[in-house]
């Protein structure tokens, strides 16, 4: 099945490309990581080669075909922390398993996976998406209780296109400000999400309300919104899950972020978010966990309250650097996390970034300090 999708793919781009109808883009990167387990006085290396190809067809004005796909060569030790490493980095979480590894060794492995493949009418005020894709109903920039459809961890900053769904989703446009969208997916197991969004405006701020199924055992009702006010801007979001199955642990799960972001005339950006997520009676944090792709949207940190805050600055036109700074209050535990971006041309930059999470004595996490180098270039 995967084998005959992918030669297809290779099939219809190689004629589409002969027709003048098609694009591809993408990106290659090359990232060591070197990391230092605090608590057992251990180092281990990871490299990992990236690649991603964007396909991407109009046959007409009205129609389209995706198709995105992700290469990574990964080699090194990490794999030592365990056993299931491999398999848990390229598990395929769709209704469709277009996820395989061409070539595993004990330290290394070379996977390929298809992360769109659509197909989307755009009409004057319907558009149908059927395939997998990306469905973003987030309001706020690091935590999101409303993206219900693909959670990802705020950590894992090396794949900005996100995981995506097989799904169909069919939005309507009422007004130029406001939307309903009705999606529905089936994930790995063929547990049903679906649900239904309606997002308006108000006086310059969008507010939406979503309710549905996630994961065949909870229900859902969510709200979210965004404005500005006074210069800064405000964003929340708030989800709030019943669970249908007999555990009583796991009956209401409660999550909630607010969080705001301004900038500064000399384009220093500063941003803060507090998330509250309530956690299962007697849930232990583990770091890793927080490594997890895609994380549940019920489960989006370790500890019931977290705060976490940013800050970037322009040092130089071609010099950028951050710092993200995250207390899991409750553990209590904390995430520092300084970067740095060169741009060396039009389409190359280097990256350097430091992950530091410790809990000290009084949590039974596992600490890690994880330092990053990249080189990425876009094409």
């Amino acid at each position: 099945m995967r084998k005959l999708i992918f030669s297809c793919l290779l099939f219809c781009c190689s004629s589409l490309f002969a027709q003048e109808k098609a694009s591809l883009g993408g990106y290659v990167s090359g990232l060591y990581t070197p990391i230092y387990l605090i608590d057992e006085n251990m180092y281990i290396n990871n490299g990992l080669i990236h690649n991603r190809l964007n396909f991407k067809y109009r046959p007409a004005d009205k129609w389209s075909f995706v198709a995105e796909v992700r290469n990574r060569a990964i080699f090194g030790n990490f794999s030592s922390l365990s056993p299931d490493y491999f398999s848990m980095l390229t598990a395929d979480n769709g209704w469709m398993n277009l996820s395989w590894n061409i070539k595993q060794g004990n330290n290394y492995l070379l996977n390929s996976s298809v992360e769109r493949l659509n197909i989307s009418y755009n009409g004057d005020k319907v558009t149908l998406v059927v395939g997998r894709q990306r469905i973003n109903w987030s309001q706020a920039l690091m935590f999101n209780p409303n993206d219900i459809f693909n959670g990802y961890s705020f950590f894992d900053f090396d794949y900005p296109e996100k995981a995506g769904s097989d799904a169909v989703r069919l939005s309507y446009y009422p007004s130029a400000v406001s939307v309903v969208e009705v999606a529905a997916k089936l994930n790995r197991l063929g547990q049903l999400t679906a649900a239904v969004l309606y997002r308006f405006n108000v006086s310059g701020w969008d507010v939406q309300a979503l309710g549905g199924l996630v994961n065949q055992y909870d229900v859902v009702i969510g709200v979210g919104f965004s404005g500005e006010a006074g210069g800064v801007n405000l964003r929340g979001e708030t989800s709030f899950f019943h669970s249908t199955q007999t555990d009583v642990s796991l009956k209401n799960t409660l999550v909630a972020s607010l969080g705001a972001d301004y900038i500064f005339k000399n384009s220093l950006s500063l941003s803060g978010t507090v998330l509250y997520n309530q956690q299962p009676k007697d849930n232990v944090g583990n770091f890793l966990s927080l490594y997890n792709t895609p994380l549940s949207p019920k489960q989006l940190s370790i500890t019931d309250w977290t705060v976490c805050g940013q800050v970037s600055y322009p040092i130089t036109p071609l010099l950028t650097g951050g710092l993200a700074v995250v207390s899991f209050a409750r553990l209590p535990a904390f995430y520092f996390g300084p970067s740095a971006d060169y741009s060396l041309s039009n389409n190359l930059t280097f990256s350097a970034m430091i992950q530091i999470f410790t809990a000290g004595s009084k949590a039974k996490s596992l600490d890690l300090a994880l330092g990053y180098l990249r080189l990425t270039y876009n094409f």
